[in-house]
């Protein structure tokens, strides 16, 4: 039977892999109307000719480059209208050791992951907007939760981005508008290639694992095990983390 509670949706990041996948759960489960938002047009085609075609959905797209949306010399101030649910997929893993030594690459990183998307979340969060049922899923990872040598530049802008938006979960602890920040561990992407296969899951079972309770609120981590990895994790000595 279809869940019909969201018949509308905003993605920022809508070119992501798991963002696609999530567009279609939802077209199957009764949305009819999506916007797009993403760095470029018109490389979505695909999706959404499906979603337009085969679900009857109204489809619009977006420009945004989430780089250019930290000057503080030409403010950025994005509009938004009312949509059932607001997805913030985008992401960007950059080139730690490169960010190490250019702080070009490390601003990007946080730009992407974290500082371009404060606009966005701002316009969301309106007053007038949590007074009404409706739902935000906001995409962090597993990589917030410990500083490694290997991605940190990374897992700091996704663990800024995860508290800030923590602040928003509990800001609307009595509001009929829910806040669902997820955390997750390794999808099959092409963000991840070369991570270890039997840590890895599809889009598509997280898309289906995030359908099973779209007004779901909190923290959580996907797929649930990852929560006890990273509990292991957190408690490492340095010695033993300073490896990952």
């Amino acid at each position: 039977m279809k869940n019909d509670c969201f018949k509308s949706a905003f993605i920022l990041g809508g070119t992501s892999t798991i963002a696609k996948k999530i567009c279609i759960k939802l077209a199957e489960n009764g949305c009819k109307k999506f916007h797009l938002v993403s760095r470029e047009t018109g490389v979505n085609n695909q999706l959404i000719e499906k979603l337009r075609i085969f679900y009857k959905a109204k489809v619009t797209e977006e420009r945004n480059d989430l780089l250019l949306n930290t000057s503080l010399v030409k403010k950025f101030n994005p509009k938004v209208d009312f949509y059932d649910i607001y997805l913030i997929a985008s992401g960007f893993i950059g080139n730690n050791n490169l960010a190490n030594s250019n702080s070009e690459e490390a601003l990007k990183i946080n730009s992407v992951n974290y500082a371009g998307i404060i606009p966005w979340l701002i316009e969301i969060m309106t007053e007038k907007r949590i007074k009404h049922k409706g739902s935000l899923w906001i995409l962090s990872s597993v990589a917030s939760d410990r500083g490694r040598p290997s991605n940190y530049h990374y897992g700091a802008s996704k663990a800024a981005l995860s508290i800030f938006s923590e602040g928003l979960l509990l800001r609307c602890v009595d509001k009929p508008f829910s806040v669902r920040i997820i955390k997750a561990g390794y999808i099959s992407t092409p963000m991840t290639v070369g991570a270890p296969k039997f840590l890895c899951t599809s889009p598509t079972k997280v898309a289906s694992i995030l359908m099973k309770d779209p007004y779901k609120r909190g923290i959580e981590y996907l797929p649930w095990w990852w929560n006890l990895i990273m509990i292991a994790v957190r408690r490492l000595p340095s010695f033993l983390a300073a490896r990952l």
